[in-house]
Protein backbone atom coordinates (compact mmCIF):
# COMPACT_ATOMS: atom_id res chain seq x y z
CA UNK A 1 0.00 0.00 0.00
CA UNK A 2 1.71 3.23 -1.21
CA UNK A 3 0.18 6.97 -0.17
CA UNK A 4 1.23 10.18 -0.70
CA UNK A 5 2.61 10.59 2.60
CA UNK A 6 2.54 15.00 4.88
CA UNK A 7 5.18 15.91 6.22
CA UNK A 8 4.66 17.66 10.00
CA UNK A 9 6.00 21.15 10.32
CA UNK A 10 5.61 21.94 13.31
CA UNK A 11 6.24 20.10 16.93
CA UNK A 12 2.24 19.28 17.99
CA UNK A 13 3.34 20.69 21.73
CA UNK A 14 5.78 23.51 21.53
CA UNK A 15 5.54 24.42 17.84
CA UNK A 16 9.21 23.70 17.22
CA UNK A 17 10.18 23.13 13.43
CA UNK A 18 13.60 21.72 14.62
CA UNK A 19 13.68 17.72 14.93
CA UNK A 20 15.32 14.57 14.70
CA UNK A 21 14.75 11.02 13.08
CA UNK A 22 14.22 8.72 16.48
CA UNK A 23 13.24 5.68 15.41
CA UNK A 24 11.80 3.64 12.25
CA UNK A 25 9.18 0.70 12.08
CA UNK A 26 6.94 -1.27 10.39
CA UNK A 27 2.97 -1.57 9.76
CA UNK A 28 2.67 -4.73 11.03
CA UNK A 29 -1.51 -4.64 10.55
CA UNK A 30 -1.94 -3.31 6.70
CA UNK A 31 0.95 -2.43 4.84
CA UNK A 32 4.14 -3.81 5.94
CA UNK A 33 5.27 -0.26 5.19
CA UNK A 34 8.19 1.14 7.17
CA UNK A 35 7.19 4.41 8.70
CA UNK A 36 9.39 7.08 10.67
CA UNK A 37 9.26 8.99 14.33
CA UNK A 38 10.91 12.08 14.90
CA UNK A 39 11.40 13.77 18.10
CA UNK A 40 11.50 17.55 18.98
CA UNK A 41 15.10 19.18 19.35
CA UNK A 42 13.07 21.57 21.74
CA UNK A 43 10.97 19.83 23.70
CA UNK A 44 11.53 16.12 23.44
CA UNK A 45 7.86 15.24 21.58
CA UNK A 46 7.90 12.02 19.66
CA UNK A 47 5.63 11.70 16.73
CA UNK A 48 5.24 10.37 13.46
CA UNK A 49 6.52 11.95 10.56
CA UNK A 50 5.36 11.71 7.84
CA UNK A 51 1.99 10.79 7.91
CA UNK A 52 -0.71 9.71 5.45
CA UNK A 53 -3.48 12.25 5.06
CA UNK A 54 -5.93 12.43 6.94
CA UNK A 55 -8.65 11.15 4.23
CA UNK A 56 -6.54 8.25 3.49
CA UNK A 57 -5.48 6.93 7.19
CA UNK A 58 -8.40 4.83 7.11
CA UNK A 59 -7.12 2.54 4.78
CA UNK A 60 -4.62 1.69 7.54
CA UNK A 61 -7.14 0.52 10.15
CA UNK A 62 -9.25 -2.19 7.61
CA UNK A 63 -7.56 -5.14 9.78
CA UNK A 64 -8.95 -7.90 11.83
CA UNK A 65 -5.86 -7.38 14.34
CA UNK A 66 -7.66 -3.51 14.99
CA UNK A 67 -9.89 -5.01 18.31
CA UNK A 68 -11.68 -1.50 18.90
CA UNK A 69 -13.05 -1.58 15.39
CA UNK A 70 -13.95 -5.25 14.65
CA UNK A 71 -14.67 -6.72 18.20
CA UNK A 72 -12.24 -9.61 16.59
CA UNK A 73 -11.97 -12.64 18.98
CA UNK A 74 -9.51 -14.22 16.64
CA UNK A 75 -6.16 -16.03 17.89
CA UNK A 76 -5.19 -16.23 21.23
CA UNK A 77 -4.11 -12.95 22.03
CA UNK A 78 -7.37 -11.59 21.39
CA UNK A 79 -9.15 -14.04 23.27
CA UNK A 80 -6.67 -13.30 26.11
CA UNK A 81 -7.46 -9.54 25.18
CA UNK A 82 -11.68 -9.93 25.25
CA UNK A 83 -11.37 -11.57 28.71
CA UNK A 84 -9.22 -8.42 30.81
CA UNK A 85 -11.49 -6.18 28.41
CA UNK A 86 -14.53 -7.18 30.53
CA UNK A 87 -12.64 -6.23 34.42
CA UNK A 88 -10.96 -3.67 32.85
CA UNK A 89 -14.53 -2.11 30.62
CA UNK A 90 -16.18 -2.05 34.64
CA UNK A 91 -12.94 -0.59 35.73
CA UNK A 92 -12.98 2.09 33.46
CA UNK A 93 -16.55 3.04 34.60
CA UNK A 94 -15.33 3.46 37.88
CA UNK A 95 -12.73 5.75 37.38
CA UNK A 96 -15.41 8.07 35.53
CA UNK A 97 -17.86 7.86 38.18
CA UNK A 98 -15.10 8.94 40.61
CA UNK A 99 -14.12 12.13 38.85
CA UNK A 100 -17.60 12.78 37.64
CA UNK A 101 -20.04 15.15 39.62
CA UNK A 102 -23.08 14.20 37.10
CA UNK A 103 -23.66 11.24 34.95
CA UNK A 104 -23.40 12.38 31.57
CA UNK A 105 -20.25 11.20 29.91
CA UNK A 106 -18.56 11.53 26.02
CA UNK A 107 -16.75 8.76 24.91
CA UNK A 108 -14.45 10.27 22.14
CA UNK A 109 -13.48 7.55 19.95
CA UNK A 110 -15.92 4.60 21.43
CA UNK A 111 -15.31 2.07 18.72
CA UNK A 112 -17.73 -0.67 18.84
CA UNK A 113 -19.47 0.80 21.89
CA UNK A 114 -18.54 -1.99 24.54
CA UNK A 115 -17.24 0.66 27.45
CA UNK A 116 -20.63 2.51 26.72
CA UNK A 117 -23.21 -0.08 26.80
CA UNK A 118 -22.03 -0.99 30.11
CA UNK A 119 -22.40 2.75 31.57
CA UNK A 120 -25.90 3.24 29.60
CA UNK A 121 -26.60 -0.14 31.95
CA UNK A 122 -25.64 1.87 34.93
CA UNK A 123 -27.80 4.90 34.10
CA UNK A 124 -25.33 6.95 32.41
CA UNK A 125 -26.32 9.79 29.55
CA UNK A 126 -23.93 7.97 27.00
CA UNK A 127 -23.08 9.45 23.74
CA UNK A 128 -19.81 8.27 21.93
CA UNK A 129 -18.45 9.71 18.69
CA UNK A 130 -16.37 7.14 16.16
CA UNK A 131 -14.63 7.94 12.84
CA UNK A 132 -15.41 4.33 11.67
CA UNK A 133 -18.68 3.67 10.20
CA UNK A 134 -18.60 0.06 10.45
CA UNK A 135 -17.82 0.63 14.17
CA UNK A 136 -20.78 2.69 14.66
CA UNK A 137 -23.24 -0.21 13.25
CA UNK A 138 -21.79 -2.70 15.55
CA UNK A 139 -21.96 -0.43 18.50
CA UNK A 140 -25.56 -0.22 17.62
CA UNK A 141 -26.33 -3.65 17.29
CA UNK A 142 -24.05 -4.85 19.76
CA UNK A 143 -24.17 -2.57 22.63
CA UNK A 144 -27.47 -0.30 22.12
CA UNK A 145 -25.06 2.59 21.61
CA UNK A 146 -26.51 5.31 19.11
CA UNK A 147 -22.79 6.67 18.41
CA UNK A 148 -22.16 9.70 15.71
CA UNK A 149 -19.16 10.26 13.55
CA UNK A 150 -16.08 12.35 14.96
CA UNK A 151 -17.08 15.39 12.47
CA UNK A 152 -19.95 16.03 15.24
CA UNK A 153 -17.32 17.54 17.89
CA UNK A 154 -17.71 21.01 16.68
CA UNK A 155 -21.29 20.50 16.73
CA UNK A 156 -21.83 19.60 20.46
CA UNK A 157 -23.23 21.60 22.98
CA UNK A 158 -21.37 23.67 25.70
CA UNK A 159 -20.85 22.82 28.97
CA UNK A 160 -22.80 19.66 28.15
CA UNK A 161 -20.78 16.77 29.88
CA UNK A 162 -19.67 16.00 33.28
CA UNK A 163 -16.82 14.05 32.09
CA UNK A 164 -14.86 13.01 28.36
CA UNK A 165 -12.67 9.85 28.28
CA UNK A 166 -10.72 8.62 25.63
CA UNK A 167 -9.35 5.02 25.82
CA UNK A 168 -6.36 5.31 23.46
CA UNK A 169 -7.75 7.54 20.91
CA UNK A 170 -5.63 10.83 21.50
CA UNK A 171 -2.21 9.33 20.15
CA UNK A 172 -5.19 9.31 16.89
CA UNK A 173 -6.22 12.94 16.50
CA UNK A 174 -5.06 14.56 13.37
CA UNK A 175 -5.53 18.31 14.64
CA UNK A 176 -4.72 17.63 18.44
CA UNK A 177 -4.72 21.30 19.66
CA UNK A 178 -8.04 22.32 18.27
CA UNK A 179 -9.64 19.34 19.43
CA UNK A 180 -8.38 19.98 23.00
CA UNK A 181 -10.05 23.16 22.93
CA UNK A 182 -13.41 21.68 22.00
CA UNK A 183 -12.95 19.15 24.25
CA UNK A 184 -12.80 22.16 26.84
CA UNK A 185 -16.02 23.54 25.43
CA UNK A 186 -17.79 20.86 25.58
CA UNK A 187 -17.14 19.79 29.50
CA UNK A 188 -18.50 21.53 32.59
CA UNK A 189 -16.74 23.41 34.34
CA UNK A 190 -15.03 21.21 37.05
CA UNK A 191 -15.71 18.31 34.47
CA UNK A 192 -12.66 15.75 34.05
CA UNK A 193 -11.09 14.35 30.48
CA UNK A 194 -9.84 10.72 31.07
CA UNK A 195 -7.18 10.03 28.40
CA UNK A 196 -5.75 6.46 28.50
CA UNK A 197 -2.16 6.21 25.94
CA UNK A 198 0.38 3.86 25.82
CA UNK A 199 3.92 5.13 27.59
CA UNK A 200 6.92 5.20 24.80
CA UNK A 201 9.47 4.94 28.33
CA UNK A 202 8.03 1.96 29.97
CA UNK A 203 10.52 -0.51 30.03
CA UNK A 204 8.51 -2.98 27.74
CA UNK A 205 9.19 0.61 25.02
CA UNK A 206 12.83 0.05 25.66
CA UNK A 207 13.43 -3.47 25.33
CA UNK A 208 11.33 -3.92 22.16
CA UNK A 209 12.24 -0.82 20.64
CA UNK A 210 10.92 -0.92 16.66
CA UNK A 211 9.11 -4.55 17.63
CA UNK A 212 6.97 -2.69 20.40
CA UNK A 213 3.48 -2.97 18.89
CA UNK A 214 2.08 0.24 20.69
CA UNK A 215 4.28 2.28 18.27
CA UNK A 216 1.35 1.07 15.47
CA UNK A 217 2.84 3.22 12.47
CA UNK A 218 1.38 4.82 10.91
CA UNK A 219 -2.29 4.97 12.85
CA UNK A 220 -0.36 6.16 16.10
CA UNK A 221 0.59 9.96 15.65
CA UNK A 222 1.89 10.50 18.21
CA UNK A 223 3.69 8.76 20.88
CA UNK A 224 3.46 10.34 24.66
CA UNK A 225 5.43 10.09 27.91
CA UNK A 226 3.81 11.46 31.12
CA UNK A 227 5.85 15.25 30.26
CA UNK A 228 4.13 15.14 27.35
CA UNK A 229 0.63 14.67 28.66
CA UNK A 230 1.39 17.25 31.38
CA UNK A 231 2.72 20.07 29.19
CA UNK A 232 -0.08 19.07 26.60
CA UNK A 233 -2.71 20.04 28.18
CA UNK A 234 -1.26 22.89 30.82
CA UNK A 235 -1.10 24.38 27.28
CA UNK A 236 -4.86 24.26 27.58
CA UNK A 237 -5.40 25.61 30.64
CA UNK A 238 -5.76 22.35 32.11
CA UNK A 239 -4.42 20.45 35.20
CA UNK A 240 -2.91 17.09 35.41
CA UNK A 241 -4.24 15.68 38.67
CA UNK A 242 -3.18 11.87 38.81
CA UNK A 243 -1.63 9.19 36.77
CA UNK A 244 -3.15 5.45 37.05
CA UNK A 245 -1.27 2.47 35.55
CA UNK A 246 -3.22 -0.05 32.90
CA UNK A 247 -0.85 -3.26 34.44
CA UNK A 248 -3.08 -5.60 31.59
CA UNK A 249 -1.69 -3.17 29.09
CA UNK A 250 2.05 -4.86 29.31
CA UNK A 251 1.19 -8.25 29.19
CA UNK A 252 -1.13 -7.68 25.61
CA UNK A 253 1.49 -5.34 24.66
CA UNK A 254 4.88 -7.28 25.01
CA UNK A 255 2.96 -10.33 23.77
CA UNK A 256 2.08 -8.95 20.35
CA UNK A 257 5.68 -7.52 20.15
CA UNK A 258 7.27 -10.67 20.46
CA UNK A 259 5.18 -11.81 17.82
CA UNK A 260 6.42 -9.24 15.88
CA UNK A 261 9.60 -9.87 17.14
CA UNK A 262 9.23 -13.92 15.93
CA UNK A 263 9.12 -14.91 19.98
CA UNK A 264 6.29 -16.30 21.95
CA UNK A 265 3.37 -15.74 24.09
CA UNK A 266 4.84 -17.21 27.33
CA UNK A 267 8.36 -14.89 26.44
CA UNK A 268 5.92 -11.86 25.68
CA UNK A 269 3.75 -12.73 29.10
CA UNK A 270 7.27 -12.75 31.06
CA UNK A 271 8.36 -9.44 29.67
CA UNK A 272 5.00 -8.08 30.47
CA UNK A 273 5.35 -9.45 34.25
CA UNK A 274 9.40 -7.79 34.28
CA UNK A 275 7.92 -4.28 32.70
CA UNK A 276 5.63 -4.20 35.59
CA UNK A 277 8.01 -5.00 38.14
CA UNK A 278 9.93 -2.25 37.52
CA UNK A 279 7.30 0.19 36.81
CA UNK A 280 6.89 -0.08 40.18
CA UNK A 281 9.87 0.94 41.18
CA UNK A 282 10.21 3.77 38.61
CA UNK A 283 7.30 6.09 39.16
CA UNK A 284 4.89 6.09 35.89
CA UNK A 285 6.67 4.75 33.55
CA UNK A 286 3.83 1.79 33.31
CA UNK A 287 3.22 0.65 29.75
CA UNK A 288 -0.09 2.23 29.19
CA UNK A 289 -1.46 4.49 31.60
CA UNK A 290 -4.54 7.09 32.32
CA UNK A 291 -4.11 10.52 32.58
CA UNK A 292 -7.10 12.32 35.05
CA UNK A 293 -7.28 15.88 33.40
CA UNK A 294 -9.37 18.77 35.09
CA UNK A 295 -10.88 21.61 33.59
CA UNK A 296 -10.82 24.45 36.15
CA UNK A 297 -13.86 26.12 37.35
CA UNK A 298 -13.98 29.91 36.13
Amino acid sequence: MKHILENVKKCPICHSENYSDWRSAIDHNVSGDTFKIVECNECSFRYTNPIPSENTIGEYYKSDNYVSHSSTKKGVINKIYHIIRKHAIKQKEGYAKQYSDGKSILDIGCGTGDFLGYCKSNNWDVLGLEPDEDARILALKNNNVSSKDISELKNLKENSRDVITMWHVLEHVYNLNEDIEEYKRILKPGGHIIVAVPNCSSHDAEYYKHHWAALDLPIHLYHFRPNDIKSLFTKHGMELIKIIPMKFDSYYISMISEKYKGGNIISGFWRGFISNLKAKNKKNTFSSQIYIIKLQKT
